[in-house]
């Protein structure tokens, strides 16, 4: 399995327990691209937050800030273009994704604010 080690910092919730629904789409979707091996790791890898580049950023940290390349996959279902995900400068693990249409999977809009919740649990009394 590719991948970061799931151990080193338990504190921080896997992106299967984050978005559980969402975790598991984007991963079939992988899978069915053809990257059997970033879609086996996409579960156990550690959410870090949301991109902080602008406000309202949608796109998930699955690696720390600042450790993506240049390589990038475009997220297909049917031909549509449904999002992106980037990866590390040696192309074998996911560090941040987004989908630009969630209704286009069946998941609410709102999907990233859960997690950020995990993270922050006084996010939900703003």
């Amino acid at each position: 399995m590719t991948g970061p080690d799931p151990t080193v910092d338990p504190q921080t919730p896997t992106m299967v327990v984050a978005f559980p629904e969402v975790t598991i789409r984007v991963a079939e979707i992988l899978r069915e691209m053809g990257y059997p091996d970033l879609a086996d790791s996409l579960p156990t890898q550690r959410f870090y937050g949301r991109c902080r580049c602008k406000p309202g950023c949608s796109f998930v940290l699955t690696a720390p800030p600042d450790s993506s390349g240049s390589l990038m996959i475009w997220l297909e279902v049917s031909g549509e273009t449904i999002g992106e995900v980037s990866l590390d400068p040696a192309g074998q693990i996911i560090t941040n994704f987004d989908i630009g249409a969630p209704e286009t999977l069946g998941v609410p809009t709102n999907w990233l604010d859960h997690g950020l919740t995990l993270l922050d649990p006084s996010a939900d009394d703003r």
